[in-house]
């Protein structure tokens, strides 16, 4: 430990809040909160009582820094926040909006709809999940869209309706495309799905019951029809689900296993006393004392309950640290979130205050027993996945004779047509399985690349992909270049050109149609013979042929396949900017600032295609002359 590191450890206050751990180039890899910082930075440094978990996070650590706060709630409130904006590679992490579907509504939309998204975004819109479980999620939808008869079309599906479709015939749409529909009908119908699907079940029949006798009372028979048959089918699938005698009505009872690789979080939701269903989370474990159960349980519920609303009762499988711990996350979860703009979250919107229970015998203990069985088999066949990657692994390396253990695989991939748009892609597999948020793409209109040159994209790329090795300290142990021996040879170019330390390189050549090697044709045109698909390697005169289906020809054409992938959704997306923005610019009294406006207005192309004469008229900057060329240019593409 240095001097300027110690010196700090000195310093540090005998008062509650959060330690941020940084590495060599200042990057935050652990986060932490204490009732008392000095003793619990200070423990990480003590060899005695290191696991070797903790050990590889300290051999890491080069500098920290604390955040102050009031109480050991806010402690954790500001550690929640700072786990997800900054995703430290040590904590136990979800990564929940890169893996975990959400369900979205707009509001703001004239007929909104539930979505299924990837991502919540800071737009206004009502967010639910994410769900760890997508089946479950799938049935959940599956039954709000049988019970509400809710829009399921595209919004541009549902713009060039011409006829209410077929959902409306069965009963499953209300058809406000080309019907007349009151939207304030349709919105109380929205709310009443999403109460549905956060498992408020009871309230939803009341609310459709209440609804239904005042439309009959107001002698709106039309509309007490639509809420009878929703009560109905609501009814028939609350039929079910098992109403469960546990003696709690709103519950969430959570199962726990861990090992050296990862944590599994299972949890078992109970509203109005009925089982309606069950979310499952399995993450890498962070570099915590052994992975305890207690600090592990804490930090999966403050990021699970960061944008959901929990339960009035949660049940644990082991108590937290301490009863004052308990006190504090529940605490914690019973405040929603204040500042949306990512500072501190401050307890001053207070929920119904929340219990936090570690049940010891009866029907409670039961659940809690087999959310506790359903983590342990996850983190079983978890295990048992990455066992097959692991042997998969060697087997590529005995069969490529690679000098290290391939655990960190990437794939390069040019695409480009006639020279336009020309782009790369660089893919990552960690352990065998894609690392997405290790993609990278690389626009090449430097220089340094002229027309559809693929060998000197390669070697392009592979200099800058080398460069980022060498100043992040992520090279990988095997490159793969999509391409033969001559792509693979203007990579080791690049990797001499660069000098140092380089990954092993090859090239992966697709299998072709095996032809006469003195005439040059195919031997057998009625059923060609095709070659297997071949790895170059760089010391080596003949290719090493890949058996089809065996488990090195699926991880590198698996690898391969995801880098083309990769390369040409990228690729189709730059020349359509390309494409859009030569069609416009090519009208008379249209420069580069009027195009994108004209893009950003109408939503694009198809937008600006549907466009009006008058609406292009209205266009600032757009003269008249040009607006009419634009709309004769327009209407003769259709």
């Amino acid at each position: 430990m240095d001097q300027t590191l110690r010196e700090s450890l000195v310093a540090l206050p005998c008062e509650p809040g959060v330690y941020l751990m940084k590495d060599v180039r200042g990057a935050i890899i652990y986060v932490g909160k204490a009732k008392s910082l000095k003793p619990r930075v200070n423990s990480y440094f003590m060899q005695k009582n290191q696991t070797s978990k903790t050990a590889a996070l300290v051999a890491e650590i080069r500098d920290f820094s604390v955040i102050l706060v009031q109480t050991e709630v806010e402690a954790l409130l500001l550690e929640r926040t700072l786990i997800k904006h900054h995703q430290p590679r040590y904590n136990i992490l979800l990564r929940d909006d890169k893996e975990y579907p959400f369900l979205r509504v707009d509001f703001k939309a004239a007929w909104p709809r539930i979505e299924k998204v990837r991502r919540r975004k800071d737009d206004g819109a009502t967010y639910l999940g994410p769900y760890g479980n997508p089946g479950f999620l799938r049935l959940l939808l599956d039954a709000a869209h049988r019970i509400f008869p809710l829009i399921r079309c595209s919004s541009h599906e549902f713009a060039s309706a011409k006829r209410p479709c077929n959902y409306y015939h069965m009963k499953l749409c209300l058809a406000p495309c080309t019907l007349p529909v009151e939207r304030d009908v349709y919105l109380s119908m929205i709310e009443n799905a999403l109460a549905f699907l956060q498992g408020k079940g009871r309230d939803v029949a009341q609310s459709l019951k209440a609804k239904m006798l005042s439309a009959a009372d107001r002698e709106d028979y039309e509309a007490a029809t639509v809420y009878r048959d929703q009560l109905i089918a609501f009814e028939s699938v609350s039929e079910k689900q098992a109403v469960m005698n546990i003696g709690v009505d709103n519950a969430d009872f959570i199962g726990y296993a861990a090992n050296d690789r990862y944590v599994s979080f299972q949890v078992m939701m109970v509203r109005d006393s009925r089982l309606i269903g069950t979310d499952a989370f399995l993450v890498e474990a962070g570099a915590h004392d052994a992975i305890s159960a207690g600090i592990a349980l804490t930090e999966f519920l403050l990021q699970y309950y960061d944008g959901r609303t929990p339960p009035t009762s949660i049940y644990l499988p082991v108590t937290l640290e301490d009863s004052e711990d308990a006190g504090n996350l529940a605490s914690a979860l019973t405040f929603e979130k204040h500042d949306p703009e990512g500072g501190i979250d401050r307890p001053d919107k207070p929920r119904k205050r929340i219990a936090i229970l570690v049940p010891q015998r009866g029907p409670k203990r039961d659940l809690i027993e087999t959310a506790l069985k359903n983590a342990g088999f996850a983190l079983a066949e978890a295990d048992r996945r990455s066992e097959r990657k692991r042997v998969e692994l060697e087997i590529l390396q005995e069969k490529l004779r690679l000098p290290v253990f391939p655990r960190r695989i990437e794939c390069i991939d040019i695409s480009n047509i006639q020279g336009t748009a020309i782009v790369a892609s660089n893919v990552c597999f960690i352990d065998g399985k894609p690392s997405k948020e290790h993609y990278r793409h690389y626009s090449l209109t430097d220089e340094s690349t002229t027309g559809p040159d693929d060998f000197g994209s390669i070697k392009a790329v592979v200099l800058r992909r080398l460069a980022r090795a060498q100043r992040d300290g992520d090279a990988p142990d095997l490159l793969i270049i999509d391409g033969g021996k001559g792509q693979l040879n203007a990579a080791l170019e690049a990797a001499r050109e660069h000098g140092g330390s380089a990954p092993m390189i090859v090239g992966l050549a697709k299998s072709r149609v095996e032809k006469d090697r003195f005439t040059g044709r195919i031997i057998d045109t009625s059923a060609p013979k095709r070659s297997f698909e071949r790895v170059f390697v760089p010391e080596g005169d003949d290719p090493i042929p890949l058996t089809p289906g065996s488990s090195e020809y699926r991880l590198m054409t698996h690898i391969r396949d995801e880098a083309h992938r990769f390369a040409i959704t990228h690729h189709r997306k730059k020349r359509s900017k390309i494409l859009q923005g030569s069609t416009l610019e090519k009208i008379p009294g249209i420069g580069k600032t009027l195009r994108q406006r004209l893009i950003r207005d109408f939503g694009g192309m198809d937008g600006l295609r549907r466009a009006s004469l008058e609406e292009l008229r209205a266009v600032k900057g757009l003269r008249e002359e040009a607006a009419v060329a634009l709309f004769s240019h327009l209407q003769s593409e259709t």
